[in-house]
């Protein structure tokens, strides 16, 4: 993981030594959490201040993979307890950067571990629905209360540090991979209105109010409409000859 001046471009490592495969800023823009393998292979959580006033320091007897700050501080996580025909399941875990107050957030097992909202009362996943067992995105109320909220798909959410926006794309789901909506959401709403049995189609989605589509992938929206992060990846194959004998 590297910190980058936006003014002049340069960028260093944020630690040295500890190269990171998942990590997540928490809401105070203070900490970092981050996922890194040890020398068996272990997943182990660091945490490590932004400005490197303090060394990182590992949470102790944990393992478990992405790593997500909730507003308090609490960081949640997944961990492997499986496989099954579609994948990877586990379940997700909560516990303070000091290692202690670990317990699970919810209690259904999922496939893959999206954002906890900024109100720290949902956590996105992609798991299994109930009733056909196919997969699909879903909100999960953390420490109980309402049942799943079905956003369909492998439709990826993520919120604006203060809840004032959502953006939605997609690996497997609805939206093209290269193409993101963000959509601004009413005072107290953590989400827009989200049709019974979630999105089938990108339509639904740009048609919510105040949607804007951005030509990129995994748009992060920003403090103002104007302000996103996105994703540009790059992939590099060199091209060998080989004599055949």
């Amino acid at each position: 993981m590297r910190v980058a001046d936006v003014a002049s471009g340069r960028s260093e490592p944020l630690v040295r030594g500890l190269h990171a495969v998942d990590y997540d800023i928490s809401a105070d823009g203070r900490q970092v959490v981050m996922q890194v393998d040890d020398s068996r292979g272990k997943q182990r959580l660091w945490v490590t201040p932004l400005d490197r006033s303090s060394p990182p320091q590992q949470i102790p007897d944990m393992e478990g993979v992405t790593p997500r700050f909730g507003p308090t501080g609490e960081i949640f996580f997944r961990r492997f307890e499986g496989l099954n025909m579609i994948g990877s399941v586990g379940s997700i875990y909560r516990v303070r950067p000091d290692g202690t107050g670990v317990r699970k957030a919810i209690e259904q097992q999922v496939l893959i571990m999206g954002d906890v909202s900024p109100d720290g009362r949902w956590i996105a996943a992609w798991a299994p629905l109930r009733g056909n067992g196919l997969p699909g995105t879903q909100l999960f109320a953390i420490d109980g209360g309402p049942p799943a909220v079905v956003i369909g798909g492998g439709t990826r959410l993520i919120w604006a540090p203060d809840g004032t926006a959502l953006s939605f794309s997609s690996i497997l789901g609805v939206v093209p991979e290269d193409r993101s909506y963000v959509v601004p959401l009413s005072p107290g709403k953590i989400i827009p209105r989200v049709p019974v049995g979630g999105f089938r189609s990108e339509k639904e989605i740009a048609g919510l109010p105040g949607a804007r589509r951005i030509e990129s992938r995994s748009v992060v929206p920003g403090p103002s409409p104007d302000l996103y992060a996105y994703y540009r990846g790059a992939t590099q194959r060199n091209l060998y000859r080989v004599p055949i004998p």
